[in-house]
């Protein structure tokens, strides 16, 4: 989704006000080359020789999620999957494509989401999501 260097990852958490490990400059890099979100398995996976157990990437994907450097997409199957949000919240700033033959998921970062009027008094919106289904490309041929 993004070609960024290693500094580049060090400085979003340096902003974010995070601790800067290996591992977790390790994660942001790999969201940041990462063609779609990955799940927290896809990610222990794709770590470049970096020893990290499921316990501290869990954490890490926790605390970019609060900071707002990651957003997170579930897609149907109870698998949270994690992209570097674009927005600096922790909600969602464009919609999502899921592919309901293989189970891919995209994010479509040039689309905006729907806006809402007013809500009712006493309503605070938290977080939005929107999520478009249908077969990619890859499965519709």
């Amino acid at each position: 989704m993004h070609q960024e260097g290693l500094e580049t990852a060090g400085t979003i958490l340096l902003r974010a006000g995070l601790k800067r490990t290996m591992g977790r400059i390790a994660i942001i890099n790999l969201l940041m080359t990462a063609e779609y979100p990955l799940s927290q398995h896809e990610i222990a996976h794709r770590l470049p020789k970096v020893s990290m157990n499921g316990v501290s990437i869990y954490r890490s994907l926790d605390a970019f999620l609060k900071a707002g450097i990651v957003h997170r997409v579930e897609s149907g199957d109870r698998t949270w999957r994690f992209a570097i949000c674009g927005c600096g919240t922790r909600g969602h700033c464009h919609p999502h494509f899921i592919c309901k033959q293989c189970g891919k998921v995209e994010c479509l970062p040039g689309h905006n989401l729907p806006e809402f009027g007013k809500m009712q008094p006493g309503y605070v919106v938290e977080e939005q999501e929107f999520y478009i289904r249908g077969r990619c490309a890859g499965c519709s041929t």
